[in-house]
């Protein structure tokens, strides 16, 4: 380190024009600087130190303090000398270049297969004005076509995404499960509204280009996960990379306003220096953009829309400063603006706890159709040819038709026209100067010929052909035989779909490499405290911990199914085989899954179907036996009092067999219990696979135990089934008969009482009619 008094201009002329790379012109009679006295100055990475003598001190290699306690996700480059990040940033685009010149073919075969969707119009002036320019449908049928079915299939409405528990599920991993899938089907659908719009893009440029980029990150200013989508020429790999996960070089260009990146900046993501205006240049718009361009109209370099190009690199390095002990590079991601060539900002791309500094990477590679090398194969690589074919043969067809419809010719020089193109209308006639010769002999048209049927059937045979490669065939589901096999018809929708169905199942890997980048980040990056969403019915709460391994994220999609129909047949077929041996089958979950692949809200489901039967859980003992008297089934749990429940179960249960059942299900649960307590250890969960050693020790243990408790759990003798039985029929036989004596009793009381009735009743009526006839021969004396 050199540090030596100099002349004013012998300090300032190498500090600018050696360092910087400025051309200055300095005054002959010399200039005045002024330096501050609170510390040196720094100008392009060298530092200046005025002396008391008057001289200035010169450190081209300053030393650069790096704080032990830095963040580790800090902006590195503030750390750095502008020399050490000026020379890693030239490293990095020179090698971007480059893998951007060896991609030339690839980008010209992307823009021919934009071209030949047709998405233009196009007036063409050869072979004469007005000459057909239509593109054949064939390339625009078969990405349509594709990305119909495949938005379908990975975004429904509801959400794309479904959780499953990794390992023994239980209630609370269950309810954990459930909780992650209603947030992100949430954030996805309704709180992150880019994600469904983004990702519906992607899917039509895959199937072109075969070759697309999602770019998961926590975005910084937004402060939320987000999931661009990644231009296919904005994403330039290393030459010779086959996989991203060990590719030693990858960068992604992205326009930037100036607002957003003044924001960045003041946001601390990106450094606060001076980088001048965005410079347009066309050279550095590709044949791709130029081809998007001219579909949707638009030209570059209109005043107030120019843009900066950010190169994200990420690549491995050893950076001046934090180089790793054993010498190995290390991750990084280095953020370079284009114009000016300066580094803004790099950063670590590895997590602070990771021994191997293994890479981070936040794309997801979409391939329709794996290739020969990094990128994979689209329909222009696959139906290009034939798409020109098929566009060169219906163009010449148009125009042989336009010809021979409307003709030109010939006509002999000294005619005399005042229009070379006359127009006749029907029953219309017009006067022409033939200057005395017949009109066959003054006018001649070309012998031009209707459409070829040759050319028609070579258009038919190349359409057949295209169709077969991309499998974009229609397939007549309803015609043929009404009785066909069910199977026999899946078997053949799935032969004339194998294609789709193979590109839909990397598009399935490839978005469940996607989900769980959004996952993790939400398990990075979420409050601690639960987080608050609302669901059907109320309001949830996610934590960051609910993001844990043990729950994974997959998309909704079946990675077996390419088509709503071949789902619908599949449910048919389910069906069918559940109604032939309904005792073998759910029939209500064959109903129900009919209903969810015809599309039917789960809410209006529920309503369709009867109730499901509900499954029996452990309640109170008052409440088991009222349970048990009318039939309800009965269940133990694991945590009740098992003495308790036996004391409150038995005075009823000689005569309810379910109810002695539940009684020893507590028995069970009381003994499993009791043998945890002696062996000092909890048991597995019963049905646990566990290794023959460990078994053969509980074994033991659990034998030792039993020895002791075999008392308390001696059997009862057993009743004589048959002498019970014979013993309750002499019971009611005995009952009857008692009952039958005091029906006899109570009859012949009751006729006792009505034949003293009846006697007190008639010698009342004797008494009045003596009377009656006493009183009457009292008045025959009289």
């Amino acid at each position: 380190m050199a540090r030596r008094p100099t002349t004013l201009e012998d300090t300032l002329r190498p500090a600018f024009e050696g360092i910087g790379g400025i051309d200055v012109e300095l005054p002959l009679d010399g200039a005045d600087i002024e330096l501050d006295d609170v510390g040196p100055e720094m100008v392009d990475g060298a530092e200046f130190t005025e002396l008391d003598d008057g001289g200035v001190e010169i450190d081209f290699e300053p030393e650069t303090d790096v704080p032990e306690d830095a963040p580790f996700d800090a902006n590195l480059a503030l750390y750095m000398k502008d020399m050490d990040l000026n020379a890693v940033g030239e490293m990095l685009l020179s090698g971007v270049e480059e893998d951007k010149q060896s991609r030339g073919d690839w980008e010209a075969t992307m823009s021919e297969g934009i071209k030949l969707m047709g998405l233009k119009i196009e007036d063409r002036q050869t072979p004469f004005k007005g000459a057909c320019g239509v593109y054949d449908p064939l390339m625009a049928e078969a990405v349509v076509r594709w990305q119909a079915v495949a938005a379908g299939e990975l975004m429904p409405a509801a959400g794309p995404v479904k959780t499953q528990v990794i390992g023994v599920a239980n209630e609370q991993l269950e309810a954990q499960a459930s909780r992650v899938q209603q947030f992100m089907n949430l954030y996805l659908t309704e709180l992150a509204p880019e994600f469904y719009e983004e990702f519906d893009q992607m899917l039509f440029w895959l199937p072109l280009v075969g070759s697309t980029f999602k770019k998961t990150y926590q975005d910084r200013l937004l402060g939320r996960p987000v999931s661009r989508f990644v231009l296919p020429d904005n994403f330039i790999a290393s030459y010779g990379t086959t996989d991203l996960t060990t590719s030693p070089r990858f960068c992604h260009i992205t326009p930037m306003t100036r607002r957003n990146f003044r924001l960045a900046q003041l946001a601390g993501v990106y450094r606060d220096i001076d980088i001048g205006d965005p410079q347009e240049d066309d050279s550095s718009q590709t044949p791709i953009q130029a081809q998007v361009d001219g579909v949707q109209g638009v030209e570059p370099g209109a005043e107030g829309t120019e843009e900066y190009r950010i190169y994200e690199v990420y690549a491995d390095l050893n950076l001046v400063g934090f180089e790793n002990e054993d010498g190995i590079p290390l991750p990084y991601v280095v953020t370079i603006e284009e114009g000016s060539r300066k580094v803004l900002s790099i950063y670590r791309n590895y997590d602070e706890t990771d021994p191997t500094f293994q890479r981070n990477n936040p794309f997801t590679h979409y391939k329709f159709m794996p290739g020969v090398g990094f990128y994979g194969l689209g329909y222009a690589h696959l139906l290009g040819n034939s798409a020109k074919t098929a566009t060169s043969i219906r163009r010449q067809l148009i125009d042989a038709g336009t010809l021979n419809n409307f003709p030109g010719g010939l006509r002999v020089k000294g005619m005399k026209l005042e229009d070379n193109n006359i127009g006749i209308g029907p029953t219309e006639f017009r006067e022409i100067d033939t200057a005395g010769m017949p009109i066959q002999n003054a006018i001649m048209t070309m012998p031009y010929k209707e459409p070829s049927q040759v050319s028609l059937a070579l258009l038919k045979e190349t359409y057949e052909a295209a169709r077969n490669l991309a499998n974009t065939t229609e397939i007549a589901v309803g015609e043929g035989r009404q009785d066909a096999p069910v199977g026999t018809t899946v078997a053949l929708m799935e032969a004339a779909t194998r294609l789709q169905s193979a590109t839909l199942k990397r598009c399935h890997r490839a978005f469940s490499r996607e989900l769980k980048n959004i996952a993790n980040l939400f398990g990075k990056y979420l409050p601690d405290e639960p987080y608050p969403f609302p669901v059907r019915g109320g309001m949830a709460a996610i934590m960051r911990e609910d993001f844990a391994n043990n729950i994974d994220v997959i998309p909704v999609s079946d990675p077996n199914i390419s088509s709503s129909a071949q789902r619908m047949m599949r449910a048919e077929a389910l069906l069918r085989f559940a109604t032939q041996q309904p005792d073998q089958h759910n029939m209500r979950e064959a109903y129900r899954q009919m209903y969810v692949e015809m599309g039917v809200p789960p809410e209006k489901i529920e309503l369709l179907l009867m109730p499901e039967k509900e499954k029996p859980r452990p309640l109170d003992p008052l409440t088991e036996n009222q349970n048990a008297i009318v039939g309800v089934p009965l269940i133990a749990g694991a945590y009740q009092d098992h003495d308790a429940h036996i004391a409150a179960h038995a005075p009823i249960a000689q005569d309810n067999p379910a109810l002695q059942a539940h009684i020893n299900e507590h028995l069970a649960m009381k003994m499993r219990q009791q043998v945890e307590q002696m062996i000092g250890q909890p048991l597995p969960p019963p049905g646990t696979p566990m290794p023959p050693e460990m078994e053969n020790q509980i074994a033991v243990m659990v034998a030792q135990a039993m020895q002791q408790l075999a008392p308390m759990y001696k059997p009862q003798p057993e009743i004589d089934q048959m002498a019970q039985i014979e013993a309750q029929k002499l019971q009611i036989k005995q009952a009857d008969n008692e009952r039958d004596a005091q029906v006899e009793l109570a009859k012949a009381q009751m006729e006792a009482q009505s034949d003293a009735a009846n006697r007190a009743s008639r010698e009342k009526i004797a008494a009045m009619k003596l009377q009656s006839e006493a009183l009457r021969n009292l008045g025959g004396f009289q």
